[in-house]
């Protein structure tokens, strides 16, 4: 039934219109301006010595940080990139550079170095700031977010914005490649012996409105692809969009958008060296994360960065610091360093050399194939991409789970000052509470860990095969360890944090 959902009656004709689409994103926009304004000077509540009173009442901090950054990772399990289609800064960025400037990106800007910035200033502003916790500082975020979606989209062309300042679109990209859904052609001898390329070449069109014997004749343009795509030629989905404009304008109903079998892009390449840069921030900060309800693991993995602070003399802003430098670049390294040592020591070749023999022996030529450090690092972080999306998918269920409840109280109340207080001041209403009992969490989120686990290691057995190691079973350990290893930390955190009470 989902295997190809433009042939579903009745959702097939919507997907395939651009206005449903339009009226979505526009409806996310709205959703955006409303969280910047009911954020706006709304800091904390007079009177009120808790520092963060409104950090789950008001309607910005509470919609941002707990109902979107949460809930589009389940968007993102199943349909990768799906959230992309209806992003409303994207959709403005791509609106504001049709009469921007139109400059194309200089080649170094295109790539993940920017963004994976843009990621370490986002944590930087947590750890100094704390802005999940305060209206305010979430609706300076998405009004800076609005204003660098139109600046980026006056200078150059298409949308520029998700590459250099979306962390978002990155991390779909990334579990894209493991989510079972796909946007492909059905038939590549179809779209090669298309003349026309209207799918994406942007070309322009003639449009008619028509209203009895009234007749309106415009001219417009098609919408091109943003990623600059050539559609018989995607291999996987880590680029593509979901815009879907290639669905709208194709001439030749040649587009399938369905299912397909999980973990269907890993094993085609690795990641780039600066997509992988990327992916071992997101990983330092998806385990850190994770792990620091357990408190004797916690202190575990920020043991260096205080040690560092103590040494160094340094206040807690110094500390903070080092933990970001820590958790974003060298904790990560770390977890993947023993994958890389047993590929390297797997190399190892002992020779017995002739005694009698007046000269040693030639060296045995040199292997062909070699993957230098971060292209081998980008083969060992695809088997954890499951494994971080599962933890993720388990920190969004705990998290709705534990504040879905307030949901009524921000939509009565989106300044969340009178909810504040009739909850915890006045006791007049009682707080929310969970939505699911704690017995049956803990067994969803273990399920969600497990079945992460086991998509690791077939990722695992995957990317194997493309580590260029001369034994199989060398490059499928060496993928196997960091993939056991981050498994093992999410595992035992997991058991102290929702099983052990």
């Amino acid at each position: 039934m989902f295997d190809n959902l433009l042939e579903i009656k009745g959702l097939g004709p919507l997907l395939r219109s651009s206005w449903p689409w339009r009226l979505i994103r526009l409806a996310g926009l709205v959703v955006l301006l409303a969280m910047t304004a009911y954020g706006w000077h709304h800091h904390a509540i007079p009177g009120v010595e808790v520092r963060d009173p409104l950090m789950y009442t008001n309607f910005a901090s509470y919609f941002f940080w707990v109902l979107w950054m949460m809930g589009v990772v389940f968007l993102a399990l199943l349909m990768g990139r799906a959230w992309c289609t209806v992003c409303p800064l994207g959709w403005i960025n791509g609106l504001i550079s049709r009469i921007g400037l139109n400059r194309p990106l200089p080649s170094w800007l295109d790539n993940f170095v920017s963004v994976t910035l843009a990621l370490v200033a986002l944590q930087l502003a947590v750890y100094f700031l704390a802005i999940h916790r305060f209206p305010d500082y979430t609706a300076a975020l998405l009004a800076l977010m609005l204003l660098l979606a139109l600046g980026s989209g006056l200078i150059f062309r298409k949308r520029s914005f998700c590459t250099l300042f979306c962390p978002a679109g990155a991390v779909f990209g990334l579990y894209a490649r493991v989510a079972p859904f796909q946007l492909r052609v059905r038939d590549g001898e179809v779209c090669n012996a298309c003349a026309s390329k209207n799918c994406v070449s942007g070309a322009p069109l003639h449009k008619r409105l028509t209203l009895g014997s009234a007749v309106l004749t415009w001219q417009g343009r098609r919408s091109d692809c943003p990623a600059d795509l050539v559609l018989a030629g995607i291999e996987d989905s880590a680029t593509c969009s979901l815009c879907l404009h290639c669905v709208q304008n194709c001439d030749n109903d040649n587009i399938v958008l369905g299912r397909r079998p999980w973990l269907a892009d890993l094993g085609r390449g690795g990641l780039r060296p600066s997509e992988t840069l990327f992916f071992l921030v997101l990983l330092g900060m998806v385990t850190a994360n994770f792990s620091k309800v357990y408190v004797d693991l916690r202190e575990v993995i920020f043991w260096a960065p205080q040690q560092a602070a103590v040494l160094l003399g340094w206040a807690s802003a110094g500390y903070y610091l080092l933990t970001a430098l820590w958790v974003a670049l060298v904790f990560p390294l770390l977890l993947l360093l023993p994958g890389y040592l047993v590929l390297r020591l797997g190399e190892l070749q002992v020779e017995t050399l002739p005694i009698s023999s007046s000269a040693p022996p030639a060296p045995a030529a040199a292997e062909p194939h070699r993957l230098g450090f971060w292209n081998t690092l980008g083969e060992l972080a695809l088997p954890l991409i499951p494994m971080v999306l599962a933890a993720h998918v388990v920190l969004a269920v705990v998290k709705l789970n534990a504040k879905g409840g307030y949901l009524p109280f921000v939509m009565a109340d989106p300044s969340g000052v009178k909810s504040y207080l009739a909850i915890s001041v006045m006791k007049t209403v009682a707080a929310p509470g969970v939505l699911i009992p704690l017995d049956i969490l803990k067994w969803l989120a273990l399920a969600l860990l497990i079945g992460g686990y086991l998509l690791a290691l077939a990722g695992a057995r995957r990317a194997a095969a493309s580590l260029g190691g001369r034994k199989v079973k060398t490059c499928l350990l060496a993928a196997m360890v960091p993939v056991t290893l981050v498994a093992a930390i999410y595992g035992a955190t997991l058991y102290t944090w929702l099983f052990v009470r």
